[in-house]
């Protein structure tokens, strides 16, 4: 994989420019909203038509741009059939709409950060909504990344309060995929998890600066959230950088759009949602060998069509796209989940090991709020309802084995 370019910079427009002039790349697409429009959209197309670029703005309409089928043809109406690179100036939607639409027509696209909020800049998949199921479809990484800082440090506190909640999802992302690699013997790649470590790391060093919207701390915010995509894109899957905490996200995520509601940030919802991952992991690190053992003989293989009945409560519509996901899991055999609970507790001590490289429900609000954050989901708009249901059953949106499925056989979770 040759290196993707990335530049950081206070006035990020020089070096696009000069980007795109070594390229030959003289007549763009340029996707933005009303608001990612005003933030920089406007500033860019301006700059770039003097420096001899043909840019054809696409304004997404709406206040709420929502990564759906309309919002897709959309795009492609606006483009036309002219074939164009595009550029994708905004944030998370905009970034997933944009990479999805360019490769669908063949052209490459660049990303224009607008907001330190997601780590969606540099993957290859783009987070969409189709037939109402959240889906991570393979689309393409960009072809450079030109991150404006001066934009990055003016985006709305909460933007940037998200994107530091989709970071601090990574302590539970990684230990999922550790554990994954444990019990379920699925993909690893050590070197990849370290990356994402230290960036993750970096960035919480700077919690506070993150919160007074500091360029240092803007900076050490959007490079973890590049540093995501990229550990996504070397690995060729989104295990580095979202698992049980991402599945909670989806599925309120799924539920706002289903019932017409204002959307909530995806990295607010992550963030909240890996403190409540955490605590899963907290008794998972205070449990005794003899006790997982006691709960692992009294465990019993989950009925089939019990499963498929609380898929159909919690999914309603969404169902047979659920179970076709999570079919692997459905499928067991009871000699399959004997095995499974017999290498749980074969491996307790490594397991023990992992959850403990998770820090406390405490120590992560405490981030999180440092940050300009919530852990709180009354402060969302989210009830205790929908956040019982989506802790019971977000596990289901994707078919991984995580600390959400490790629970609900030790019987932590209902």
């Amino acid at each position: 994989m040759s290196e993707l370019p990335v530049v950081i910079a206070p006035d990020a427009l020089p070096a696009l420019i000069e980007f795109l002039h070594s390229q030959q790349l003289m007549a763009l697409n340029l996707t933005a909203d009303a608001n990612t429009w005003r933030a920089l959209g406007a500033r860019v197309a301006q700059g770039l038509a003097a420096a001899g670029v043909d840019v054809k703005p696409i304004l997404l309409a709406g206040d709420e741009v929502t990564p759906d089928e309309q919002t897709i043809v959309e795009l492609l109406l606006g483009a036309g059939r002219e074939q164009r690179p595009y550029l994708a100036v905004g944030s998370g939607v905009i970034t997933d709409v944009t990479r999805f639409a360019s490769y669908c027509t063949g052209n490459a696209f660049i990303c224009l950060p607008t907001a330190p909020s997601v780590d969606a800049y540099t993957s290859t998949g783009s987070s969409l909504i189709l037939r109402g199921l959240k889906q991570s479809i393979y689309s393409q990484a960009p072809a450079a990344v030109f991150a404006d800082l001066d934009t990055l440090c003016a985006a709305p506190r909460p933007m940037i309060a998200a994107g530091f909640g989709d970071v601090v999802a990574k302590y539970t992302a990684v230990a999922d995929w550790k554990l994954a690699t444990l019990l379920w013997d699925g993909p690893y790649d050590a070197a990849v998890a370290r990356r994402m470590e230290v960036a993750r790391d970096r960035c919480m060093a700077q919690a506070d600066q993150v919160g007074a919207a500091q360029p240092e701390g803007i900076h050490s915010l959007i490079d973890a959230l590049i540093e995501a995509g990229l550990c996504m894109l070397a690995f060729g899957g989104s295990q580095p950088a979202g698992q049980s905490e991402h599945y909670i996200s989806h599925y309120l995520e799924m539920k706002l759009v289903r019932e017409g509601r204002k959307p909530v940030l995806h990295g607010a919802k992550t963030g909240m949602a890996t403190v409540i991952v955490a605590r899963y992991y907290q008794q998972i690190g205070a449990m005794s060998r003899a006790e997982a053992g006691r709960r692992l003989a009294e465990a019993r293989r989950p009925d089939r069509a019990q499963e498929i009945e609380r898929i159909r409560l919690a999914y309603g519509s969404l169902t047979d796209s659920v179970v076709a996901e999570q079919a692997p899991f459905l499928d067991w055999s009871e000699a399959d989940y004997d095995r499974l609970k017999q290498r749980i507790l074969d491996r307790w001590p490594e397991v023990q090991a992992v959850a403990a490289e998770v820090p406390s429900p405490a120590a992560l609000t405490d981030l999180l709020q440092r940050a300009g954050g919530t852990a709180d989901p009354a402060a969302l708009g989210l009830g205790d309802e929908e956040m019982a249901l989506a802790e019971v059953y977000g596990h289901y949106v994707r078919n991984r084995f995580t600390a959400m499925k490790l629970s609900r056989v030790l019987g932590l979770l209902a």
